[in-house]
């Protein structure tokens, strides 16, 4: 894509699957994706049942008739979680087209990366690509925010309904629905895939690309096949919400209610699964019970898989083509979500938890579920859990300590040599109250009950690394400021001591001009031996006895001269040490 908005795609010519939806009138209404012959999917608010529409394939000629049946169009809606959902629409045309001009739709995990998307701007009736960048937000309401590469970018309402193409895969990953409209907003919403098959379930027999939860880990109907576990899927939930630590460990049989509530955990959690049918059914469960849309990217029955089949299935849902080795699956902008189901019944376990180890090391969020009580669950725990876990608390702990013990003390003896300046002094003040803050926290930290430090509460650890993190930022800039300052005031020092016996020299031949030599002179020395110092004072005394030096020396008429000012600096007062 070109900074102006063209894509340099591979066959240098814009793809036919791209349809512009008019009115009869001829007023372009927004964007749609040819999916089929005679289906094309769009954005519901750009199209309603009834009416008659047009549509042209860009680079075809032609135009062809179409209309929206009312069980094809799914309006924009509340998805009774505060939450958005639906706005799609398929238009049924009059007329098949070549299926030459069609496309596929492709599910693609974690949304990453740059994204390009077609659309029909005012003042653009042929079409223009714009470049985005999908922002992978886990939203509850199913759908990912695209944040435009320059602001002219952001998409118009020419654009809703056009595809969106990742650049990795080359691939229509979902479609555009709408633009934040709010003071600032920068970002346009895009209903993946997998979200659009949840509205519209005809929409997979024109799509490609793996499911992310495999069969034999979905629920069936609606009617329930055990009890709901109310702890567990609270636990389950608050995992797909990105809380606690990233990888959960834990037991669930293949039967009874834990398997049940694991079961219905990550299919509410997948976008193609979570339907209205089956939130409906749980409508009466606790909300705290109930996990995000698009909370993970797979949900894997690993059993009897060996550890490279688990990485090539990784690999096919993130879109990694080619080379999927496990390396590169942590090259993501994105981390991997993923659930592994059965690892204690996998046929490479030790190299499988060597896999997860190392996604683990990556930032991978991960839950992983054991069938039955072993040492290699405790082992997994203890590698992947407590010991990383207690690794983590404990350069929390060092790092308080350096703020605290190094860092807070460093700065106090270059704020007691010289005084920050006007525009640094709120980042020097801000980094003195960051050190007393910091103090109380380690006190805590070091004082906290052991609960505190479980899994589940790992996001009060992630706070404090933040925290801890800004804090010792903040007072290196800082330090660095003054050490800088301080660096400038010995320079002046040197340039004073330098300029003094040149100028008494040349200012004894004129004169009274030696009195006032040594008088800027000496304010100069005694602002820069002053600790704290405040250069600007002193830097602006120092120019002045320079200025005064360099100046040429007035005609006067002869006269008896001035005696010689000491050659010793500072005799007539008394100075700070420096």
């Amino acid at each position: 894509m070109t900074r102006t908005g063209e894509r340099a795609v591979k066959s240098l010519r814009t793809p036919t699957w791209i349809a512009r939806i008019e009115a009869s009138d001829g007023q372009v209404l927004g964007a749609g994706v040819l999916l089929a012959r005679d289906r094309v999917l769009t954005a519901a608010h750009v199209v309603r049942p009834g009416p008659r529409y047009v549509v042209r394939l860009v680079g075809v000629p032609g135009a062809v008739a179409a209309t929206v049946r009312a069980d094809e169009h799914v309006p924009d809606h509340d998805d009774g979680l505060g939450g958005r959902s639906g706005d799609l629409a398929l238009l049924r045309l009059a007329e098949p087209l070549p299926a030459e001009h069609a496309t596929r739709l492709y599910r693609l995990a974690t949304a990453h990366g740059p994204v390009s998307m077609y659309g029909f701007p005012d003042g653009h009736d042929e079409g223009r690509w714009h470049d985005a960048t999908l922002l992978a937000a886990r939203g509850r309401d199913s759908r990912v925010q695209l944040r435009p590469v320059t602001t002219g970018e952001l998409a118009a309402p020419g654009f809703s309904g056009g595809g969106v193409v990742d650049h990795a895969t080359d691939r229509v990953i979902g479609i555009v629905l709408s633009v934040d409209r709010g003071p600032g907003s920068v970002f346009t919403h895009m209903s993946p895939t997998e979200t659009i098959i949840s509205h519209l379930p005809q929409v997979a027999d024109w799509s490609d690309g793996a499911e992310a939860v495999d069969p034999r880990l979905r629920t069936g109907t609606p009617g329930r096949a055990g009890r709901l576990d109310i702890d567990f899927a609270t636990e389950l939930a608050g995992w797909f919400r990105g809380e606690g630590w990233p990888v959960l460990v834990t037991v669930v049989p293949a039967r009874g209610d834990r398997a049940f509530t694991l079961e219905r955990a990550v299919t509410l959690a997948d976008r193609e699964l979570r339907t209205h049918r089956n939130t409906s059914a749980y409508h009466h469960d606790p909300p705290e019970t109930v996990p995000p849309a698009g909370a993970h990217d797979l949900a894997l029955d690993i059993k009897g898989l060996t550890a490279a089949q688990v990485t090539d299935r990784i690999a096919e849902r993130l879109g990694l083509r080619d080379d999927p080795r496990p390396e590169r699956l942590g090259a993501l902008r994105v981390p991997l979500a993923a659930v592994l189901v059965g690892v204690d019944q996998a046929a490479e376990p030790d190299a499988l938890l060597g896999l997860l180890d190392r996604l683990a090391r990556q930032g991978a969020r991960l839950l992983l579920v054991f069938r039955r009580r072993s040492e290699r669950g405790k082992q997994a725990a203890e590698s992947l859990v407590r010991r990383p876990l207690h690794d983590r608390w404990s350069r929390l702990h060092a790092e308080l300590d350096r703020i605290v013990d190094e860092l807070g003390p460093g700065l106090d003896r270059l704020r007691d040599g010289v005084l920050p300046g006007p525009a640094t002094r709120q980042l020097v003040e801000q980094a003195e109250a960051g050190v007393r803050r910091t103090r109380m926290l380690r006190s805590w930290v070091a004082h906290s009950p052991e609960r505190e430090r479980e899994p589940g509460r790992a996001d009060l650890l992630f706070t404090f690394e933040d925290a801890a993190d800004r804090r010792r930022q903040r007072l290196e800039q800082a330090i660095g400021v003054l050490d800088a300052r301080l660096r400038r005031r010995e320079e002046l020092l040197g340039r004073v001591g330098a300029e003094w016996p040149l100028c008494r020299a040349r200012a004894a031949a004129h004169g009274d001009r030696v009195m006032e030599a040594y008088r800027l002179y000496e304010h100069a020395l005694s602002l820069l031996r002053h600790t704290p110092c405040d250069l600007e004072r002193a830097e602006a005394a120092v120019e002045r006895f320079v200025d005064f030096c360099s100046a040429p020396a007035p005609s006067t008429p002869a006269g008896p001269t001035e005696p010689a000012a000491p050659a010793a600096p500072g005799a007539s007062r008394k100075e700070s040490a420096p």
